[in-house]
């Protein structure tokens, strides 16, 4: 069985994400995987450094997959994700485990931040040889074809159910290379996920393929 260690913050956990990808498995691939999340509100992943529970879990736990998730907003810029992220790839490395890096999104009214995230995780990418879910990447062209799509909560930082089913997917395929189901499935029918969402999510994931 497949086994996924999520490490992040409220980017991570909400809408139970990481059970969307799980969902994602099964639905697509017919496979049950594990998933596990390691995460706090707010926190960047110097905080998970420190943690007892993040080495340990990394280490002993058995993962195939580790999917790192940095402080958003604010962002504290692509040197400190480059050196936060690294010392907890040595682990992930340690343990034979794959590093999934995913990128995240900017603020509603702040559209423009995305371009910094986005340079920042492919760098990661690119330089650490991660895999690369970009949802931050997703998100944006979804806003540009879809303007009024329900991606973010009220509070216009995080994810609704559709923002998260986004994020999913983009780790899915990150780590699966597999098809997105179509948008009359069940997975993206509970959430709002028209034609055209779909449409541009397969489009951006493609690009990353």
């Amino acid at each position: 069985m497949t086994k996924i260690l999520f490490i992040g913050n409220s980017h991570t956990y909400f809408n139970d994400m990481p059970a969307m990808v799980a969902e994602l498995f099964e639905q697509v691939l017919g496979q049950e995987i594990h998933v596990t999340m390691l995460a706090s509100p707010g926190v960047p992943l110097r905080w998970h450094i420190d943690q007892p529970q993040t080495a340990f879990n990394i280490l002993h736990g058995g993962y195939d997959y580790v999917v790192l998730q940095q402080a958003t907003h604010p962002f504290d810029g692509e040197e400190a994700l480059m050196r936060q992220a690294a010392q907890l790839l040595e682990l992930i490395r340690q343990a034979k485990a794959t590093p999934v890096a995913y990128m995240t999104w900017a603020k509603e009214e702040a559209p423009d931040d995305q371009a910094e995230l986005t340079a920042a995780f492919e760098r990661l990418a690119r330089q650490e040889n991660t895999l690369l879910a970009p949802a931050g990447v997703v998100w944006e062209k979804v806003r540009a074809a879809v303007p009024d799509a329900p991606l973010y909560w009220r509070d216009k930082r995080h994810a609704s159910p559709l923002g998260s089913a986004l994020a999913a997917a983009s780790i899915f395929r990150a780590i699966t290379g597999a098809p997105l189901p179509e948008a009359d499935s069940p997975f993206w029918a509970e959430r709002g996920g028209t034609e055209q969402i779909v449409a541009t999510a397969k489009a951006v994931l493609a690009e990353y393929a």
